[in-house]
Order: C-alpha cells, then sequence, then structure tokens
C-alpha cells in the first residue's frame, strides 16, 4: 500500500500535476440553469458532493462557486417538477462558465451515486443498486424514525416495535449487516439489540441514499447487507461581499399517536465562512390501532387480539446540532456537533403485564471533523475524524426511571477515522487509497449485563481504482481490516451478599478478513446501462453474539454466546459473497429500473432454540453455519401526460438457513406498492400542486422458521396533497397525508409486537415547510 502511495506521488511530480501554482490559482464556476424554452429557472439547487458546496439559482436562473480550485468535479441540478440533472466539470482556467437545461417531469431518479464510491460518480457509471430519497421526498413521508420513512424503497423492511424503534432492513439482513452512514461517519448504536434503532435525526437533510449489497470495501467491517447513507444540507457559502442568511422551519403532526414536531435551522454564510445550527422536539403518545379484534398466529397457537389505544408506547426525543466551516484555495473544513436525546415507553403483553411500564432512555453525542485539500488538481487528501458517545439505559417501569434506578446501562465511547487520498492520474482513471481505524470503549454499568466491558480496536487499509472509456466503466478495490477485541473483567451476578457467582476474566480475540469488489457498467447509450458486480463483505461476532449469558428482555429469551457455550471456541467472522445483476432505463416518459442477486454468508450468526428453560425464560444458544439470500428489486415510473405519473415498485427475497433448512426469522414477506400522481407545474401562485393514491400490497409470509408464526398478508391504502410556494428567497411547502386510509386491521409480519397488537390504525398527518434565504 504505501509502495503503491509512493508510485502515485511520484507519477504527479512527472506529469507536473503537483506544481504549488495550482495552490495559488482559485477558480470559480459559475452558469445559468433554463428550461426547454431557454426560461431562467430559480430555485434550482446546484451541488458539489465531493466539496460539500451549495448554490442555489437566483431569478435568473444564475449561480456561481467560488474560490473552487482547479480540478475535476460532478455537479448535480435538482429542482421539484424536473428531471434531475449531473454535469463533470473540468475546470483548467480560473473561471468555467456554462448553461445548464432541465426538462419538466414528475420522473424522479437519482443522478449521482455518494455511497458506493469514495468519490461521487454519476448513477448511470455506478456499479451498484442505488437509490435516492431527494429532500423533498423526505418532507413529504418523513415518519417517526429512519426504518420507517424509506421502508416502502424497494428492498427495505422495518422491524419495528411500536411506531418509535425502528431497524432497517436490506435483503433481509439487518443489525450489525447493515450500516447507517451520516455525513461520513458510521452510526454506533448498539445496533445488536432487537430494539436498539439508530439514532439520528430526520430534520436538516439533503437526501438519503440506499445501497443494496456489501459495502465493506468502503466502510470497512459490517454493512453485509448495505448502506443507508444519511446526508444533512451542506453549508451555504456567499458568492456577494454581503453575507447570506438561510435557514428553515418545519412544523408537523400525525394524528395516530397524537404527535407533534417541530425543528428550527439557522445558517450564516460568507465568502470563506459558514455556521449553522439546528434544534428540534417531537413527543407523541400511546399508539391507536383499529378498534375490534384480530385473529392472529403466535408460536403458541392462535390468538384473538384486541385493537385501541397501546398503553405506555410514546415517545419523546430532544435533538440538536452545530456546524462550522470554511472554503478557501486549500479546500474545505468542516466542524460539527449532534445531540439526540431519546425517551421510548415500550409496550408490553396486556395477557402478561397489563399494567407494565418499560421505558429506555437513549443519549447520542457526537463530535466530527472532515477536511477536503487541495494537494493539486488530480490529488486531493481527505481525512474524517469522529467521537461518539452513547448512554442507553433501560428501566424495568416509569417508577425506577424517576428514581434512576436503571435495569440496563451501557456506556459506549467510539473514535473513527479515516483519511483517503483521492487521485485522477489520466481523464478516465481515478481512485483511491486510504486507511481506517476505529476505538471503542464500552462499560456495562447497571445489575443487567447483556455484554461485558470491553476494549475494541480496529484498523484498515483500502485501495480502489475505477477506469472509464467509451461505453464501459470498470470498478475495483481491496481491502484488509483487523480487529482486536479485549474483553475486560465483568461481573454477570452476584449472591446476596456481593460475591460473583458468574464471572467473564480477562479474554482476547482477534478477527481478520480480506474484502473488495469487482463491478462493470455498460452503457450503450445515455438512456440504458447494465450493471454487474462481486463483492466480498464481513462482520466480527458482536460482543452479546459472543458473550451473552442471561435473560435477554427485550427477545424474552434466556440467550449464551458463542463463547458462553464452548469457552475454547474459536468464533469466525461473517463473510459474505453478494452478486448483483441489474438494468437501468431511462427512455423519454419511462424509467424502470431492476436488480437481482445473490448473498451467500459464510459463518452467519443466529440464536438456536434448546428446548430448555433458565429462569422461566426458554433458552436460545448462539450458534454459526452457511446461509443464502436471494431476490429481487423493481422500480417502475410511467408518464403517460405532462400531468400524471403512474408509479410500482416492488421485491422479493428468499432466505435460508444451511444448518436447520428453514428461513431466517425476520424475513420480509413479498410486497408491491403502486401510486398514481396527479401534478401541476404552475397552478396560480403555487408550485408543483399535487395529489396522490397508493396501495401497498404486502403478501402473507407462510415461509417461516420454527421460532415465528405465520403471518397474513394485508393492503393498505394511502393519499396524500400538497403543493410548493415561493417563500422569502426559497421554496416552502405544505403536505397532508393519510396512512392506512381504510383503518385495516393487520399486523406486520416484522413487527415485534405482532403476536398481542396490530399494526398503527388510521393516521391524518401534516407537515409544513418554510425554508428561508436572503
Amino acid at each position: 500500500m504505501f509502495t503503491y502511495l509512493v508510485c502515485i506521488l511520484l507519477y504527479a511530480e512527472y506529469k507536473g500535476i503537483y506544481a504549488q501554482t495550482s495552490l495559488l490559482n482559485a477558480s470559480g464556476i459559475s452558469g445559468i440553469v433554463t428550461d426547454k424554452n431557454e426560461k431562467p429557472l430559480e430555485y434550482v439547487t446546484v451541488t458539489i458532493s465531493d466539496l460539500g458546496l451549495i448554490s442555489t439559482t437566483d431569478r435568473y436562473g444564475k449561480f456561481r462557486f467560488s474560490g473552487v480550485a482547479k480540478g475535476q468535479y460532478l455537479l448535480s441540478f435538482k429542482r421539484s417538477g424536473f428531471a434531475s440533472h449531473s454535469l463533470n466539470i473540468n475546470l483548467t482556467s480560473n473561471d468555467t462558465f456554462f448553461t445548464v437545461t432541465l426538462e419538466e417531469s414528475l420522473i424522479e431518479t437519482p443522478v449521482i451515486d455518494v455511497t458506493g464510491s469514495f468519490n461521487t460518480t454519476e448513477i448511470s457509471k455506478s456499479i451498484f443498486s442505488v437509490t435516492e430519497l431527494t429532500n423533498r421526498n423526505i418532507t413529504k413521508s418523513r415518519s417517526q424514525n429512519l426504518a420507517e420513512t424509506i421502508q416502502n424503497i424497494p428492498g427495505l423492511s422495518n422491524i419495528s416495535t411500536g411506531s418509535g424503534i425502528g431497524k432497517p432492513v436490506i435483503r433481509g439482513l439487518t443489525s450489525q449487516s447493515v450500516l447507517i452512514i451520516h455525513d461520513g461517519v458510521k452510526q454506533e448504536s448498539q445496533s445488536w439489540g432487537d430494539e436498539h434503532g439508530p439514532e439520528l435525526s430526520l430534520f436538516d437533510l439533503d437526501r438519503i441514499e440506499i445501497l443494496r449489497g456489501p459495502a465493506s470495501l468502503i466502510y470497512g467491517a459490517d454493512g453485509i447487507g448495505g448502506v443507508i447513507n444519511v446526508i444533512s444540507k451542506p453549508l451555504e457559502f456567499s458568492n456577494l461581499e454581503m453575507p447570506v442568511y438561510y435557514g428553515n422551519i418545519v412544523l408537523g403532526e400525525f394524528s395516530v399517536d397524537r404527535q407533534y414536531f417541530g425543528n428550527g435551522t439557522f445558517g450564516l454564510g460568507t465568502k470563506n465562512f459558514g455556521i449553522k445550527g439546528h434544534f428540534g422536539y417531537r413527543k407523541s403518545g400511546n399508539v391507536l390501532t383499529p378498534k375490534g379484534t384480530l385473529t392472529v398466529n403466535t408460536i403458541d397457537g392462535i390468538r384473538e387480539i384486541r385493537g385501541g389505544e397501546l398503553f405506555n408506547s410514546g415517545s419523546k426525543e430532544l435533538e440538536g446540532g452545530a456546524n462550522l466551516g470554511v472554503n478557501g484555495k486549500f479546500g474545505t473544513l468542516n466542524l460539527g456537533f449532534e445531540l439526540f436525546d431519546r425517551e421510548l415507553q415500550i409496550h408490553e403483553d396486556p395477557l402478561e403485564a397489563p399494567d407494565a411500564t418499560p421505558n429506555q432512555k437513549i443519549q447520542t453525542k457526537q463530535f466530527s471533523f472532515e477536511g477536503n485539500f487541495n494537494i493539486s488538481s488530480k490529488i486531493k487528501l481527505e481525512p474524517v475524524l469522529s467521537y461518539q458517545l452513547q448512554s442507553r439505559k433501560e428501566f424495568e417501569s416509569s417508577e425506577n426511571n424517576e428514581a434512576g434506578i436503571d435495569a440496563l446501562h451501557l456506556d459506549l465511547k467510539t473514535f473513527d477515522g479515516a483519511v483517503k487520498l483521492h487521485h485522477q492520474l489520466q481523464k478516465n482513471i481515478s481512485g483511491t487509497i486510504g486507511i481506517s481505524y476505529n476505538d471503542q470503549v464500552n462499560k456495562t454499568l447497571a445489575d443487567e449485563k447483556l455484554i461485558p466491558n470491553y476494549k475494541a480496536y480496529t484498523m484498515g487499509v483500502f485501495l480502489m481504482e475505477k477506469l472509464e472509456l467509451r461505453n464501459f466503466t470498470f470498478s475495483a478495490g481491496a481491502r484488509f481490516d483487523s480487529k482486536k477485541l479485549n474483553i475486560e473483567t465483568t461481573v454477570f451476578e452476584t449472591d446476596s451478599a456481593g460475591n460473583p457467582i458468574k464471572l467473564l476474566n480477562p479474554e482476547q480475540l482477534s478477527f481478520s478478513a480480506v474484502t473488495g469488489s469487482f463491478g462493470v457498467v455498460y452503457s450503450p447509450s445515455d438512456i440504458f446501462n447494465l450493471f454487474a458486480n462481486i463483492g466480498r463483505g464481513w462482520r466480527a461476532p458482536s460482543e452479546f453474539e459472543l458473550f451473552a449469558d442471561g435473560v435477554h428482555e427485550g427477545t424474552q429469551r434466556y440467550e449464551r454466546g458463542l463463547k458462553t457455550t464452548d469457552p475454547g471456541a474459536v468464533p469466525k467472522p461473517e463473510e459474505s459473497v453478494n452478486i448483483d445483476l441489474g438494468v437501468r432505463l431511462n427512455y423519454r416518459d419511462l424509467n424502470i429500473q431492476l436488480s437481482v442477486f445473490r448473498n451467500q454468508v459464510d459463518n452467519f450468526i443466529y440464536p438456536s432454540i434448546t428446548g430448555d428453560t433458565l429462569e422461566n425464560h426458554p433458552v436460545f444458544n448462539i450458534k454459526q453455519d452457511k446461509s443464502t439470500f436471494y431476490g429481487y428489486e423493481y422500480s417502475i415510473q410511467y408518464q403517460p401526460v405532462k400531468w400524471l405519473v403512474l408509479m410500482a415498485s416492488g421485491d422479493f427475497v428468499k432466505t435460508e438457513n444451511n444448518a436447520t433448512g428453514m428461513p431466517i426469522p425476520f424475513t420480509p414477506p413479498v410486497k408491491n406498492i403502486f401510486e398514481l400522481k396527479l401534478q401541476k407545474q404552475n397552478f396560480g401562485k403555487l408550485l408543483n400542486a399535487y395529489f396522490k393514491i397508493g396501495a401497498k400490497v404486502v403478501s402473507a409470509q407462510n415461509d417461516v422458521d420454527i421460532m415465528e408464526a405465520k403471518t397474513m398478508g394485508y393492503t393498505l391504502l394511502n393519499a396524500g396533497i400538497g403543493f410548493d410556494l415561493p417563500f422569502a428567497g426559497s421554496i416552502a411547502s405544505l403536505d397532508v397525508s393519510v396512512d392506512n386510509l381504510a383503518d385495516i386491521k393487520y399486523v406486520d409480519h416484522l413487527s415485534r409486537y405482532k403476536g398481542y397488537a396490530m399494526n398503527p390504525g388510521r393516521s391524518i398527518n401534516a407537515q409544513l415547510s418554510l425554508p428561508f434565504r436572503f
């Protein structure tokens, strides 16, 4: 790796691209955006993702980025009601000016991919199956947690614990097999727990990208199933002598749990300096389910459950953050801070504990530093550093919460860092070389010990190269990671006198893996491309999977880890080989995206029922064997006339545990979503006024593991109406939607309440967004 780095720098010196003069000549990128009639378009968002820079066109359709170093950049152009557009710019002079034309269209597709590569890539040249949820669509579909917000995207599902907790599922894999990335930083949220969801804000977001398939080459360990990349809005800088002031006020409500929320974002930008802060609050009451009764299957037989209000199912959260950035000839610097506080109530089975009030308190703090330094017009250095602190407390009752008596208290501190060197050796050859380091310290502080005290260190080195030819794009890379896990002395149980009776002694474990990927895109024309890739991912066993030894209230099981059942065992990391094939067609008023996959995971980690009982709970031992996942996703959008778009999307996944010959628990059933949307570009003073109605059709899940029950299929109707409106130099929006329009009684297969409570009933939702810029 070091030799390769030296060769790059020597080659750069030989070609004369390491000249110091490139650092002294800052350039500008400017232009005009028009429609097909050459009318200037205002409010178009122009982004240079690799630099974290954003600009908005004025009334004349003009935009500008000042102080941009010479080099090659990919720009994206977005405005609701128009087809998004991307443009490659090779900035060689002091100033570059161009004109971009956007076509009116109701079809929404991503034009760039920032998740599947170290550099921003045109979607037509991406080797991965990628979907994007834009800022405008986030506003329309923003729900109560991340998993619920994205659950209707093909290939994604949501393991829900009421409306407050959601765990994303990608292609049948979840927990640590799905990576959550927020502004380049891997989120650590004790995701091994069934009722542990990602803890991050859904406000002040630019977009959410979903990559289906393993991404260990880019992000290291974990992510065997895929990546969810949550990207905040960049800081804004002024192109004039006067500073720019901007922000957004968001207000909303959900009737299904009497929820209300609000968020305020405020920012200031000068030519070279930017600062931004946001603050939000959300509170919800008990979830309302349809009235009446519903007969469901459980592992103990048939049961009739009753609808109505779910006792002890509310939540509240407080969130905020700040960013400070500098933009200059040298590149960009960004400092960030995020705070996320949540309090969650957990609804229990009313037949077993009708008055139970278990609850959680979770606090996450994150400090981050990101830089992008222009070593030359062909070489850039990108360091990304972060420090996260997470405190998770679980209480057996509301009284214990008030008294500060926690049953579970996990304190996790994580340092994560990566340094990447991006190089453009030739016009059609680019790549990245880098190193990463992760340091974790966990303390288990309360009586309940689900995991031990530990320290973990992970290091990685990686290399990725891309070759672009006329009709082909090739991408290949490799990575090596090594993890050291130091288990510290942990007392799991004591007698009445306080003497240890279940003690875990210090121990050291090591895991390592070589991962990589190779892919190709064939683009015979601008409207059609085929992509294929084969990738290898890995995931080390979690501390819970290794050393669990006791009752896990979240699963109502007595669980024993790999090292608990066999102290002499040598656990192996999960290692996957995934093959993806896909097609993307964007022809006039028709867009089709289809992908098929097969993912084989060796040493797959799963809980196996033993038939024994301890402390009145069934005993499960954690085991390892091979498992297989395969399936497809599709998305079709057709616009027969200017004001109408028809959409259909769906997915299918088949899973098998080779040890049992049965499916993996929580395998998502087949889903298909159909939607009709009417939208008019200009309706008086309103922009993009729309009405939509859709149906989500979920099949019965009869292919189940011995540990779970079959579930019936269901169909949910949804509707929405809304519009945009020019406001204070930006575009405001109002959206009103109705979920479960017919108030259908149902249980979802991935609901953790499915054995004793229905899913939420009809919900009337409203969200108002008031951005401003002056």
